[in-house]
């Protein structure tokens, strides 16, 4: 846990021994932007790009954060421009990528953790005794599926094009 608030104190421009501190609730309000987006961020220390200054490193996090780019620029303590700039730097780009996979990757679980809750709603509702909000229950359950099933689909279609892409070279 230490290494993780380390990282989210550093982040969040905060001094060092403020970040070594356990977060709890009288001091998670300060972590709140990146706590909250990144739960487990132990896997951070194994993508740290060398190639990225520290103000770098910071606006990445700060930037996927959901912070305005004038907010970013006033943290990191340089001008809007600059951020702009720094976007434009492959070793900028591949930072932000991971750490936005890693928000996607999480945004999903949390998602799929409600599957099970919105399958039981869309039940009840199937049989609520109204008519028209059980055609939409319905229509919404055959959508999803056929949804399904077209991903299925092409999933599989992709293999056999990967696989016969692979057999050419």
């Amino acid at each position: 846990m230490n290494v993780n608030v380390y990282l989210l104190g550093k982040c969040a421009g905060l001094p060092l021994t403020y970040s070594a501190q356990k977060i709890n609730s009288a001091n998670v309000a300060a972590f709140a932007p990146l706590y909250s987006t990144f739960l487990e961020i132990s896997e951070l220390n194994n993508m740290k790009n060398d190639e990225l200054t520290f103000k770098q490193t910071k606006a990445c996090y700060l930037i996927v954060s959901g912070m305005s780019m004038r907010d970013v620029a006033d943290s990191v303590g340089t001008s809007e421009t600059t951020i702009f700039r720094w976007l434009k730097l492959p070793a900028f780009q591949d930072e932000l990528r991971q750490l936005k996979r890693i928000v996607i990757e999480r945004s999903l679980g949390k998602l799929q953790v409600l599957n099970d809750k919105s399958i039981q709603t869309l039940e009840r509702l199937l049989n609520c005794g109204n008519y028209p909000t059980e055609c939409r229950a319905a229509v919404a359950i055959l959508t999803k599926n056929h949804e399904s099933i077209d991903f299925f689909e092409y999933e599989s279609r992709l293999k056999v094009i990967e696989s016969k892409f692979n057999e050419e070279k």
